[in-house]
């Protein structure tokens, strides 16, 4: 892979990455899968609302969180499906790592017919689902993502030509007004066995009325100020904010270190997503959110915290929706 991101096939981060699992790999994830505590899962549903998504005004700049990292995102006309994961499960097998009630009410046949393009953060279970996408594959006209994640929709039947692979400060131009550019996330990635074969993106969306930033899965790191310097300021992010532990600190932000880099991108208003639908760390479930509420007022950025389905108009942003509080 011609990159210099790319060393002996291995994606490196131009910002080291070091985990620290206190028992080792295999004790870590015994204790993550099978000795969980009470308060990760909420006791009650998820609140939500099963907005008709295949009647959305296409002329309006909205987006709809979907759950965890996945969100419906309208610009300028544009229909972008965000790292779409609707079978209510993010690894190999179903019976593990399961959504919370009322986090996962929306199903392929939800979806509006006319999805021109998905966007592709990398390829974690909780980002990148062979169900959704083999089903989506005749269904949109381009997929935008990181080098080396096109070979896994090439394996499940997508037309090559649909798909845009790109470097960090490459772009493509799609319906003429619409320009997509792949910036840097320090994150990791692989499925399987091998570590690290794809690289991991944040994108940068501007079409002639608004700058859209969305971070993907990433660790705080020297990249934020960089996009902010040369891409920003933004009208909106969506920013990931959840799954965090100090065990993997450099590959997903603590709450204040998503207001920090919200802040050097230039974002006026962010949607924190990452958080309320599976059990990927051992924080709370409700603690994401709730940290980052209290945080905000050092900080000049707005929160906006729908929940899942509700229609955001980007031109009319509503006030924070402290939902979190009325659920245990």
């Amino acid at each position: 892979m011609k990159s210099p991101n790319f060393k002996d096939g291995v994606f490196q981060n131009k910002e080291p990455i070091v985990n620290h699992l206190e028992d080792g790999f295999l004790v870590s994830f015994y204790k993550f899968i099978f000795e969980k505590r009470a308060d990760l899962r909420p006791n009650n549903a998820i609140p939500h609302i099963k907005t008709d998504l295949k009647s959305l005004n296409k002329e309006r700049d909205l987006i709809v969180w979907l759950g965890h990292s996945s969100f419906l995102l309208q610009l300028s006309g544009h229909r972008f499906l965000v790292d779409p994961v609707l079978n209510g499960y993010v690894s190999p097998v179903s019976f593990l790592m399961t959504s919370f009630e009322g986090s996962n009410i929306f199903s392929l046949s939800d979806l509006p017919e006319d999805i021109d393009t998905i966007l592709l953060s990398h390829d974690h279970w909780d980002h990148l689902e062979y169900s959704t996408s083999k089903a989506l594959k005749d269904k949109v006209h381009h997929v935008v993502t990181g080098l080396g994640n096109g070979e896994y929709y090439e394996m499940w039947g997508f037309v090559k030509d649909k798909i845009h692979e790109l470097d960090y400060g490459e772009d493509v131009n799609l319906a003429g007004n619409i320009k997509i550019t792949i910036t840097p996330a320090r994150h990791f990635s692989g499925r399987f066995l091998k570590e690290n074969p794809t690289e991991p993106a944040s994108f940068v969306i501007k079409t002639d009325k608004i700058k859209f930033f969305y971070s993907g899965d990433s660790g705080y790191g020297k990249h934020f100020k960089d996009i902010g310097d040369k891409y920003g300021p933004f009208d909106f992010a969506v920013m990931e904010d959840g799954q965090y532990d100090m065990q993997w600190h450099n590959v997903h932000m603590l709450p204040e270190e998503v207001l920090k880099a919200s802040e050097e991108i230039g974002a006026k208003a962010i949607l924190p997503v990452h958080n309320s639908k599976f059990v990927l760390a051992n924080h709370k479930w409700q603690e994401p959110l709730e940290e980052l509420d209290k945080l905000s007022d050092k900080h000049d950025v707005k929160l906006v915290t729908p929940i899942i389905g509700e229609i955001i108009y980007l031109d009319a942003l509503p006030e924070e929706n402290k939902w979190w509080k009325t659920i245990n």
